[in-house]
């Protein structure tokens, strides 16, 4: 799935505060493992990975004026599990980092629509998308969803932001996706 693109490897303990101000103000935390560390700081397990690329994007580019990356992350949501919806799950995400979010959007979704079309799974693309993450510019992203797994059927998310564009492919829903559609790998 690099495309290109340099791996990134997420911690899995970060500041609440990225994820307050990037990802949803407030409601979020509602969803994140949150607690202080021993000197009272906010932290918090990742809950998502594209505010972490919105926040250090500049340490990213490194000086450089766009570039691409991946990554597989273990994320965590607090909430009650349910088929397709885990506490804990691993992501699989590409950043495109730049001046022009348009672009990035276009090379993402062909990317992820790449990726899933790849593995022959059949999926509904909803290009513009009202998501829950505000980060995404005009609240808009892209979605992909596969029908036979009802509820949860989102397997691809994106969208662009300011800083560029990306998409995270959660790994769990994927698989159920796959063994929904009788797609051995």
């Amino acid at each position: 799935m690099d495309a290109g693109a340099e791996e990134v490897i997420l911690p899995a303990l970060w500041s609440q505060d990225t994820f307050v101000a990037k990802a949803g103000g407030s409601e979020i935390l509602e969803q994140m493992w949150a607690f202080p560390d021993r000197k009272g700081r906010a932290c918090c397990l990742i809950p998502e990975a594209t505010a972490l690329f919105q926040e250090r994007n500049k340490e990213f580019l490194n000086g450089r004026r766009s570039a691409d990356f991946f990554y597989i992350a273990r994320c965590y949501r607090y909430e009650r599990p349910q088929a397709g919806r885990y506490r804990e799950f691993t992501q699989l995400g590409f950043e495109c980092l730049g001046p022009d979010p348009s672009a990035a959007f276009e090379r993402s979704l062909a990317l992820g629509r790449g990726f899933l079309d790849s593995l022959g799974l059949r999926y509904e693309l909803d290009g513009a998308a009202r998501r829950g993450l505000s980060y995404y510019l005009g609240g808009e992203g892209f979605e992909m969803r596969v029908p036979e797994l009802g509820a949860q059927k989102q397997v691809v998310g994106g969208g662009a932001y300011r800083e560029g564009a990306g998409f995270g492919i959660g790994l769990e829903r994927l698989a159920l996706a796959l063994d929904a559609q009788g797609i051995a790998l």
